[in-house]
């Protein structure tokens, strides 16, 4: 998932005080059942001997726009500061951690050493183009490789879509460690069937629309970076078959979330993902039983409610600075943050049809709320402050003179009541192929959903919400995207999400592993170590602040 229609900055000079920072289908209980993987049941450590990640950019640890492994990545926007890598503050990396029978010590140094790490880390100025903030009053918020990342540090993007260019982007090419082969941007039929990238360019892709064109760039330029040592594979080379390849002793299996963005970010035009229970079962129960008849034990997870992520910015207005704490709101970043009129989001509502006078209920297909994508409120507060008047969301880039084309902003800036209805019945049909596959195959099955509508409900009692609003009571964490403090008038983030809206911070990603690790203890009678998520949120799980640091997208 990559969201690069973010603009270079953001003309907004209440996000300055960011800078200064360091539902729906498969909610219910996670299903526990007895794992079927090899000829027989090991012990809980040797269950643990070989861990494989097989997924999306949420499995490859993709954070802000950004997949990057290497440390000491100076920000050209703001040379004091590093460019947080993010590979090693995935879920799965800490996983691997707190499974590896190794002190955190030397478990999370050998993480970020290329010739220990089962990641594919990736060389500074990593890939994509990797949001940051900046000390700048007018312009505090960009991505850092600016309006053309292909030719950005001579065209180290393009670098990832060829075989023998990618060993440019790894830190090492020939590294025969990797264990973790989540590609961004991949769908789950892609996953058990392409063998390269769909695209040898990176530039856009002609008649591709809005945010589809920018994912299928981003599973192209990340391809061959992952998979670039598993070619021996030949016709069999996917990414569950390099997977299998390894021999785990277990699997970890997280897809699906590209098929949903692609259609949302198509407007409804992608129709090449899994549009059915059926064909998400089947995708699903085939990479089970491929990674079950190499040895693997396997635990499976269903997709977050993607309605209720940051990305999307419910156009209703909220009830008070709570309500922007907790969920997204255009208004709370629009007119709390950004000082446009009060009125503004009600005439965006307006005219693209987003309304719902009648109220709403987030993630579901009988009530869905209207919303603005978290690139279109971003066009909006730059055009407003560049022009002192509201953009046209139907033009391809927005200027006093372009011609709009009715409707075409729909799915990459806005998203009417009734389509948010239809992304979420494809949700709701991807986690129940999901939830349906790990049922038949008796795997245990991660509940995302639940976690994250658990965090979108605001309820103490909700055990999700209670403990992430518990790292640190008053100020971290919540699903909020962008609020103001009414204390202090500073701006804050809710500290779930990373920059992008989509992509869990270090802390998300830790409350995520949390939970991986008591379905699989729960599940294989492993007893792998919980994972401490203060200390992953303030930096302190192991003494050198090169590997841990503070949290840089939630508020301290």
């Amino acid at each position: 998932m990559r969201f690069s229609s973010l603009r270079p900055s953001i003309s907004i000079l209440a996000l300055a005080a960011l800078a200064a920072c360091g539902g729906g289908g498969g909610a219910g209980t996670n299903v526990l059942l007895p794992g079927r993987g090899g000829e027989q049941q090991p012990n809980g450590s040797s269950i643990l001997a070989r861990i494989v990640g097989v997924g999306d950019s949420l499995t490859a640890g993709y954070q802000a726009d950004g997949f990057l492994g290497a440390t000491g990545v100076r920000d050209p926007l703001f040379p004091s500061r590093q460019i947080p890598p993010n590979q090693e503050n995935g879920w799965w990396a800490l996983l691997d951690e707190q499974a590896s029978g190794s002190s955190l010590e030397t478990a999370i140094a050998d993480m970020y050493d290329a010739s220990k790490s089962p990641l594919p880390l990736i060389k500074g100025p990593g890939l994509d183009n990797q949001i940051v903030p900046q000390n700048n009053l007018h312009q505090p918020f960009g991505q850092f490789k600016g309006a053309d990342p292909c030719t950005y540090a001579a065209g180290f993007n393009q670098a990832g879509f060829g075989l023998r260019a990618s060993a440019r982007v790894r830190i090492d090419p020939t590294a025969a460690t990797v264990r973790n082969v989540g590609i961004p941007g991949l769908t789950l039929h892609e996953a058990i069937t392409i063998h390269q990238p769909q695209t040898t360019t990176c530039l856009p892709l002609p008649g591709i629309p809005g945010l589809l064109s920018d994912v299928v760039n981003e599973e192209s330029g990340t391809f061959w970076p992952v998979l670039r040592n598993f070619t021996n594979l030949g016709g069999h080379l996917t990414e569950v078959g390099a997977a299998a390849s390894l021999r785990p002793t277990l699997a970890t299996v997280w897809l699906g979330a590209n098929d949903v963005l692609k259609y949302m970010g198509s407007g409804g035009r992608f129709v090449g993902g899994d549009r059915t229970v059926g064909q998400a079962e089947s995708d699903v129960h085939a990479a089970i039983s491929t990674l079950e008849s190499a040895g693997a034990h396997v635990v499976v997870a269903n997709l977050p409610n993607i309605v209720e992520t940051g990305f999307f910015q419910r156009v209703d207005t909220p009830k008070g600075n709570r309500d922007c704490r907790i969920r997204t709101y255009a208004y709370c970043f629009i007119v709390d943050v950004a000082g446009l009129p009060t009125n503004s989001v009600q005439s965006f509502a307006n005219k693209y049809h987003l309304d719902t006078p009648n109220g709403c209920t987030p993630a579901t297909t009988s009530k869905p709320c209207g919303y603005l994508t978290l690139p279109g409120v971003i066009e909006i507060i730059q055009y407003y402050f560049k022009y002192y008047h509201y953009a046209d969301l139907d033009c391809a880039t927005p200027t006093p003179t372009c011609k709009p084309v009715a409707g075409s902003g729909l799915g990459m800036n806005y998203i009417t009541p009734e389509f948010a209805g239809k992304v979420q019945g494809l949700n709701n049909v991807v986690n129940e192929g999901i939830d349906d596959a790990a049922a038949a195959s008796h795997v245990p099955r991660v509940d995302i959903a639940e976690i994250f509508h658990g965090l979108a409900s605001g309820n103490p009692s909700n055990k999700y919400f209670h403990l992430a609003s518990s790292i640190n009571p008053g100020v971290c964490c919540t699903l909020g995207y962008i609020h103001q403090t009414p204390s202090s008038f500073a701006t804050a983030s809710g500290g779930i999400l990373s920059f992008d809206g989509i992509h869990p911070s270090n802390t998300g990603y830790g409350l995520i592993a949390s939970v991986f690790i008591d379905t699989i203890n729960q599940a294989y009678g492993t007893a792998i170590p919980q994972v401490d998520l203060t200390a992953v949120y303030n930096g302190t799980r192991c003494s050198n602040k090169k590997y841990c640091f503070k949290d840089p997208y939630a508020p301290h």
